[in-house]
Protein backbone atom coordinates (compact mmCIF):
# COMPACT_ATOMS: atom_id res chain seq x y z
CA UNK A 1 0.00 0.00 0.00
CA UNK A 2 1.43 3.37 -1.09
CA UNK A 3 -0.14 5.59 1.39
CA UNK A 4 1.75 8.84 2.76
CA UNK A 5 0.60 11.02 5.94
CA UNK A 6 -1.31 13.42 3.40
CA UNK A 7 -2.75 10.83 1.27
CA UNK A 8 -5.98 8.67 2.73
CA UNK A 9 -5.56 5.15 0.82
CA UNK A 10 -7.42 4.64 -2.17
CA UNK A 11 -9.80 1.93 -3.25
CA UNK A 12 -7.14 0.19 -5.41
CA UNK A 13 -4.73 0.24 -1.94
CA UNK A 14 -7.98 -1.60 -0.47
CA UNK A 15 -8.28 -4.36 -3.27
CA UNK A 16 -4.53 -4.93 -3.38
CA UNK A 17 -4.88 -5.48 0.73
CA UNK A 18 -8.01 -7.30 1.05
CA UNK A 19 -6.17 -9.54 -2.52
CA UNK A 20 -2.41 -9.62 -0.39
CA UNK A 21 -4.95 -11.12 2.47
CA UNK A 22 -6.45 -13.61 0.45
CA UNK A 23 -3.33 -14.71 -0.71
CA UNK A 24 -1.83 -15.31 2.90
CA UNK A 25 -5.16 -17.07 4.12
CA UNK A 26 -5.18 -19.42 1.31
CA UNK A 27 -1.51 -20.36 1.93
CA UNK A 28 -2.38 -21.00 5.79
CA UNK A 29 -5.20 -22.98 5.29
CA UNK A 30 -2.77 -24.82 2.85
CA UNK A 31 -0.32 -25.17 5.42
CA UNK A 32 -3.08 -26.28 7.91
CA UNK A 33 -4.45 -28.65 5.63
CA UNK A 34 -0.80 -30.53 4.79
CA UNK A 35 0.03 -30.32 8.72
CA UNK A 36 -3.51 -32.00 9.79
CA UNK A 37 -2.65 -35.14 7.09
CA UNK A 38 0.63 -35.73 8.42
CA UNK A 39 -0.75 -35.74 12.12
CA UNK A 40 -3.57 -38.17 11.01
CA UNK A 41 -0.91 -40.23 9.27
CA UNK A 42 0.94 -40.72 12.24
CA UNK A 43 -2.29 -40.76 14.49
CA UNK A 44 -2.98 -43.90 12.20
CA UNK A 45 0.17 -45.75 12.30
CA UNK A 46 0.54 -45.36 15.94
CA UNK A 47 -2.94 -46.92 16.13
CA UNK A 48 -1.40 -49.82 13.60
CA UNK A 49 1.63 -50.30 15.99
CA UNK A 50 -0.39 -50.60 18.88
CA UNK A 51 -2.72 -52.95 17.16
CA UNK A 52 0.47 -55.23 15.91
CA UNK A 53 1.42 -55.02 19.81
CA UNK A 54 -1.74 -56.36 21.10
CA UNK A 55 -1.59 -58.95 18.93
CA UNK A 56 1.57 -60.57 19.81
CA UNK A 57 0.60 -60.14 23.28
CA UNK A 58 -2.50 -61.94 23.10
CA UNK A 59 -0.73 -64.78 20.75
CA UNK A 60 1.97 -65.24 23.03
CA UNK A 61 -0.31 -65.60 26.76
CA UNK A 62 -2.70 -67.60 24.50
CA UNK A 63 0.51 -70.18 23.55
CA UNK A 64 1.61 -69.86 27.56
CA UNK A 65 -1.89 -70.42 28.59
CA UNK A 66 -2.74 -73.98 25.66
CA UNK A 67 1.17 -74.81 25.58
CA UNK A 68 1.97 -74.68 29.40
CA UNK A 69 -0.16 -78.38 30.35
CA UNK A 70 1.79 -80.13 27.78
CA UNK A 71 5.24 -78.77 28.58
CA UNK A 72 4.79 -79.31 32.28
CA UNK A 73 3.73 -83.16 31.56
CA UNK A 74 6.53 -83.59 29.21
CA UNK A 75 9.38 -82.06 31.55
CA UNK A 76 10.49 -85.25 33.39
CA UNK A 77 11.16 -86.89 30.20
CA UNK A 78 12.60 -83.70 28.50
CA UNK A 79 14.93 -83.61 31.79
CA UNK A 80 15.88 -87.48 31.39
CA UNK A 81 16.97 -86.79 27.93
CA UNK A 82 18.78 -83.87 27.97
CA UNK A 83 20.40 -85.50 31.47
CA UNK A 84 21.51 -88.35 29.40
CA UNK A 85 23.01 -86.55 26.65
CA UNK A 86 25.12 -84.27 29.18
CA UNK A 87 26.29 -87.20 30.80
CA UNK A 88 24.78 -86.69 34.30
CA UNK A 89 22.64 -88.95 36.65
CA UNK A 90 18.77 -87.88 36.33
CA UNK A 91 18.19 -89.53 40.01
CA UNK A 92 20.03 -86.12 41.58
Amino acid sequence: MTTTPDREPTLGDVVEQIIALRSDLEQSRQELKSEVERWDERFFQFQRDNLTTARTIIITAGSVVILSPVLQAFAPAIQTVVSRLAGIDAAQ
